[in-house]
């Protein structure tokens, strides 16, 4: 996660997750398991919903994409997201070096079971996606919650780098202008019209 603070602004990037990684074993009423995000499945996703959220630790909204906060993208690696935020909050837990990494909050449409290695191994081929939060808490890779939505009740489930992000903050703060050539010269005429005005 790189973190570019300007004034009241912060500009937050990085990867909320990268495909085809084996997550750390999760543990479920199954047993425990690894899971992997399909190549391919965060374009889908976007496809699907191109208003997705941005919140803070999976609970305070501080917008989306429509209104210009949010920019998502898949890559060759994984979701890459770029943030604008100016929540107050944000921007003191950035300047204090607080915040942790991403995570993001999803419902499963499809997935494939298999066993590697005497392993239980979940792949997310294809689910919605509905927010991409910013951590100032140690994130824990896995979470679930109940939701209703469209009359239907979803279990929404969060997931979170295995490893906490190495956070990198650069405050850029903005110098002050030199004068241009033109300022010089409307400061050495209202000297001139003073001086005039004395004689």
């Amino acid at each position: 996660m790189k973190v570019e603070l300007r004034g009241k602004t912060a500009k937050i990037e990085g990867y909320v997750n990268v495909c085809e990684r084996n997550s750390r074993p999760i543990n479920s009423e199954r047993g425990a398991f690894i899971e992997r995000i399909a190549s391919g499945a965060f374009t889908r996703a976007l496809n699907r919903n191109d208003n997705v959220g941005l919140m803070f630790n999976h609970v305070r909204p501080l917008g989306n994409q429509k209104e210009g906060v949010l920019e998502l993208r898949e890559d060759s690696i994984g979701l890459y997201a770029v943030a604008t935020v100016t929540d107050p909050e944000v921007i003191e837990k950035a300047k204090n070096n607080e915040l942790r990494g991403w995570s993001f909050g999803f419902v499963k449409k499809a997935d494939e079971w298999k066993t590697e290695d005497n392993t239980e191994v979940r792949t997310l081929t294809d689910f919605d996606l509905l927010e991409v939060s910013i951590l100032d808490i140690t994130p824990a890779y896995i979470a679930t919650s109940i939701s209703t939505r469209n009359n239907t009740t979803e279990l929404i489930e969060h997931r979170a780098s295995a490893v906490v992000d190495d956070v990198q903050v650069v405050e850029i703060t903005e110098a002050p202008q030199e004068k241009r050539s033109d300022d010089f010269n409307v400061d050495f005429k209202n000297i001139v019209e003073k001086l005039r005005g004395k004689e």
